[in-house]
């Protein structure tokens, strides 16, 4: 059996389209956990309708405390072998759970599919019903080794796919694994914690699957966490890293991997200055701005990471840090703003 958690929080909008389509699946042998986290919207009545017209349906209500703490308790909840994830505003495709179930696969530990990242304007193409997106298919298995190191380079595997080791989405996990290890979502992390998770996971894997095959509709939506300003995206990276550090050296990996390692934390110092600290909706005065790239800058793993930068990464994350390391701080916050516009840009095309 399949466990499907769907964490619930003020997502009325979308709730039923990601219902629905998990309802519509070929497979039925699924189980749906529906976590409402204190939603104060439409969003418990609608989990709560649902849940008394399909006995496959379980609606499990707690006091906000974030997507972290309702993925963890849906965990502890569910029954099935494999587990899955999904938004509570994303769609899955109805042969997502049918691939998951073939005979072939029950071996593996961890499945990776495709995602797909659904815009206004596809709405009205895209039948949700059937895979129209991609009808070849094949897999690839990777040891535990690579796997590290790609999800340490940036978390893809191979080039061109909408695939990636970082979110939850579009993967299948072991139920087993995940209480083996007990492997849950760290709570004190806002930013990276599904990154964490898929790490420690991975690293307890014996066999990663990618199917290539897009079976996960995510939800462009403009007011999504991931674009808005965070006043804490430094201190929550610090956490981070400290986490990331602490895991890696624990299994003896940093050294094995150490340019792969030191081109992730480069990675997030460019994510931190870039949507952090000069993000374009900061309220933060630019003195208050250079005193957190004052205080990257005493950070020892920071420190550290710089020293690689002209081996690693693209040109414009070099050109980036090189003037931040060199403390010219008005050149750094014109290139993260142009850098912002860029992204900004390319995730509305």
């Amino acid at each position: 059996m399949i466990s499907v958690i769907v964490p619930v929080y003020n997502t009325e909008q979308y709730l039923e389209q990601c219902i629905d389509s998990i309802l519509d699946s070929a497979f039925e042998d699924f189980e749906l956990i529906l976590i409402d986290d204190g939603s104060d919207d439409g969003s418990t009545e609608i989990c709560r309708r649902y849940c008394e017209k399909d006995r496959r349906i379980k609606v499990i209500v707690q006091e906000h405390a974030g997507v972290s703490a309702a993925r963890n308790r849906g965990i502890e909840k569910c029954s099935g072998e494999w587990v899955v994830f999904v938004d509570s505003d994303d769609s899955i495709l109805n042969d997502f759970f049918t691939w998951v179930s073939q005979e072939k696969y029950q071996h593996c530990d961890m499945l990776i599919f495709d995602h797909q990242r659904l815009k206004n304007h596809l709405k009205k193409t895209v039948d949700i019903r059937s895979n129209e997106y991609e009808r070849e298919f094949e897999y690839y298995t990777w040891d535990s080794h690579q796997i590290i190191e790609a999800f340490l380079n940036g978390g893809r595997l191979t080039r061109g796919r909408n695939m990636n080791l970082f979110s939850p989405w579009a993967k299948v996990y072991k139920k087993s694994v995940l209480d083996q290890y007990h492997i849950r979502f760290d709570l004190g992390l806002s930013l990276g914690e599904d990154r964490i998770f898929n790490l420690e996971y991975l690293l307890h894997v014996e066999s990663c699957t990618y199917i290539r095959k897009k079976v996960y509709l995510v939800e462009a939506r403009p007011d999504s966490a991931t674009r808005g300003f965070y006043s804490e995206f430094l201190y929550n990276d610090l956490r981070y890293q400290k986490r990331l550090k602490d895991i890696m050296e624990k299994q003896g990996s940093i050294s094995e991997m150490e340019e792969a390692y030191y081109n992730s934390v480069l990675s997030c110092m460019a994510d931190v200055l870039i949507r952090g600290i000069f993000h374009p909706s900061s309220p933060r005065k630019r003195y208050e701005n250079y005193k957190q790239c004052r205080m990257m800058h005493r950070y020892e793993i920071y420190k550290r990471a710089l020293r690689c930068n002209k081996k690693t990464g693209g040109i414009p994350r070099r050109i980036l840090l090189f003037f931040f390391r060199k403390q010219y701080y008005g050149i750094v916050m014109l290139i993260s703003r142009v850098c912002y516009k860029i992204l900004e840009m390319t995730e509305e095309l």
